[in-house]
Formats: C-alpha cells, sequence, structure tokens
C-alpha cells in the first residue's frame, strides 16, 4: 500500500483509532490497544478480571494469581487489524509468556509490536521522494506476587521504541524519525469471596516522553490510571454468567505550553460487559465501550472456546469485535492461547 503521508499523519491516523488515550497527543500508540480477544469483547475491561498472561497488560497484580490454575504456565498471542478499510498494511501483534516464580509469584515477558505499514513520502511540491515503513514495539517484563490468598501485587517495566519515518524524509531535518523510552507499571489485584467479586486498581506506562525534533516537543507515554471490578452474577455446574467495568483516567495533562502529570478527567474512559458460558468451554460475550475524547460510543462482542474438555490441551481461541471513532468501521481482534 502506498499513500502520501508523512510520519506525523501516520501517528495521527492511528491516534484516532486508539480513542481516548492518544486522541491528545500521547505517543507510543501501541501501548493503548487493548490485549486479549476475550476482555475486547466485554467492553475493553478486564482490569479486575484478567490473571493469565494478559494480566501483565491489564493489571500487573492479577498475574499474581496464575499459577494457581491447573496448567501453570501461559502463553498467549493476539492479532489485530487496526484500520479496516482504510490502510490493511496496519496491524497490532503482542505475544506473552508467564511461569510460576517460587511459592507465590509469577514471572512473564511480553513483546508488543505495532506495524503501521509502508508510506510514500513527498516534499512541500508533492515531488515523490520514495517510501518508508513505519513501526513501534515495546518489550517488557513483569513479576507479581501473592500477599495473602486474596491479595496480589505486581510490577512490570517496559523499553519502548518507535520508527515513524527514515530521517532523510521528514520536513524537520534537527529532528530524528525514531525515538524511545521506557515505562514502569504497577497494580493491585483484590478477591472478595464473600462477594463473589474482584477488585483491580493499575497505573501503566509511568515513564519519560519520547523526543523525535527536540525536549520541548516531547510526546508523553500514554500514562493511565484504571480502576475495575469483576463479579459473578450466576455459577452452576453446567453455566456461569460474569460482568465487568472498567474505569480509566489518562495521567497526563497538556499545560503552560508542555505536558505535565495530571489526571485528565475530560479525556476519561469506561466500559463494562458480559461473559455467559457453557461447560467453562464455550462462551459468548457482550459489551459497551464509551470514550467521548475519541469519539467512540458502541458496543463490543465476541467468543470463545476452550479445547481443554475436548482434546484434552488447553488451547483457547478467542474473537472480538470493536469499535473505532465514530464513522470508521469496528476491527477484529483475535486471540490463542495454550496453558501448559
Amino acid at each position: 500500500m502506498k499513500r502520501i503521508l508523512m510520519a506525523a499523519a501516520v501517528a495521527a491516523l492511528l491516534a484516532g483509532m486508539a480513542g481516548n488515550a492518544l486522541a491528545s497527543g500521547a505517543g507510543a500508540i501501541n501501548l493503548v490497544f487493548p490485549v486479549g480477544a476475550r476482555y475486547n469483547a466485554m467492553g475493553e475491561a478486564g482490569t479486575a478480571l484478567s490473571q493469565d498472561a494478559t494480566a501483565m497488560w491489564w493489571n500487573p497484580g492479577g498475574f499474581a494469581f496464575m499459577p494457581l490454575r491447573e496448567r501453570d504456565h501461559d502463553l498467549h498471542i493476539m492479532q489485530s487489524s487496526l484500520a479496516e478499510g482504510l490502510a490493511d498494511d496496519i496491524g497490532l501483534y503482542w505475544v506473552g509468556y508467564g511461569q510460576p516464580m517460587g511459592q507465590t509469584g509469577a514471572l512473564g515477558f511480553y513483546l508488543n509490536y505495532l506495524d503501521m505499514g509502508t508510506q510514500q513520502a513527498t516534499d512541500e511540491d508533492q515531488t515523490d521522494k520514495g517510501t518508508f515503513s513505519s513501526y513501534e514495539w515495546a518489550f517488557g517484563a513483569t513479576y507479581a506476587v501473592r500477599l495473602t490468598g486474596t491479595i496480589g501485587v505486581g510490577l512490570g517495566v517496559k523499553y519502548f521504541r518507535d520508527k515513524l519515518a527514515d530521517t532523510q524524509f521528514l520536513q524537520d531535518t534537527t529532528g530524528s524519525g525514531s525515538g524511545d523510552s521506557f515505562g514502569v507499571d504497577f497494580g493491585i489485584h483484590m478477591k472478595v469471596p464473600s462477594l463473589k467479586s474482584n477488585f483491580g486498581l493499575a497505573v501503566a506506562n509511568l515513564g519519560p516522553g519520547i523526543q523525535h525534533v527536540n525536549a520541548a516537543q516531547n510526546d508523553p507515554m500514554p500514562r493511565k490510571m484504571t480502576v475495575g471490578v469483576a463479579t459473578s452474577l450466576y455459577h452452576s455446574e453446567y453455566m456461569g454468567l460474569l460482568a465487568v467495568a472498567d474505569y480509566l483516567v489518562p495521567l497526563y495533562k497538556y499545560k503552560d505550553d508542555k505536558w505535565g502529570v495530571g489526571f485528565a478527567t475530560e479525556e476519561e474512559e469506561y466500559g463494562f460487559g458480559a461473559e455467559w458460558n457453557y461447560l467453562r468451554s464455550l462462551f459468548i460475550r457482550i459489551g459497551y465501550k464509551s470514550a467521548d475524547f475519541g469519539d467512540i460510543n458502541d458496543t463490543t462482542y465476541g467468543f470463545g472456546v476452550d479445547l481443554n474438555r475436548w482434546v484434552g490441551q488447553a488451547i483457547t481461541f478467542d474473537f472480538a469485535s470493536v469499535p473505532q471513532a465514530e464513522g470508521l468501521p469496528s476491527v477484529k481482534r483475535l486471540s490463542f492461547a495454550y496453558r501448559f
């Protein structure tokens, strides 16, 4: 695919798809899109529910409970289209792995990669200057530990790097088409058996800005705080029904011509949803996502299948359809998980 777009335009396009979290100018777009088709299908809410490898994205505290499952190693792979109908070569890929660490801990690693496709560069006179590719990636590690049987805490670190354009194509020759940064995540996950509920609090992407031109024009990391709840509404030998909800507030604000730390409550977003299962093998999911600042107010849905009952292998496939900004088609996210 060829498009007449420079690096900034590519980032702006993806910011619109990311909705609230990037529409105001944060960088590291690849860190914004939620991971795991299961949670995407339920209103993009998983802060209090995720306790598998994807918890390294949602809430490191939940990751502490991953080793308690019958199979305590977890591999998760997700692929997501991001610009269906606009740019078919833009896609997000996430791979994560978790394992037990000691009697009460868990250790995991992941790679997050955003392929922004190939662009055609032109100068101010619309003269063709050639093509360039753009991408972003982050590599991270997370360690979590159960403080008690009902409380888990976790800490994650990540290194981020992007390449928006080759330097020779930039209009501002003093800048760079590449930048990097690092981020820190931490979270707490609490189970309340008497309420058949989990509660979660996570803070993500705390780190310095990403510089492409100069320090005065740094893009902030997509810092955020998210709180969530997950509740079991019904459970029997054959069926189950649960509900989840998340509330997110960005932790960056633009004030006095610079980015700073603060609660950007005018850019808040929330999501909620439900999951019905039959024999813990077949899953139907639906939810709702609202991010007014990103012009997103629409339903999510999806389904999943766990093959363990039929083939004796804990292999899971999940599908989700999630909205983009109004006027853009929904995107599809696919997940594959293997527990061993």
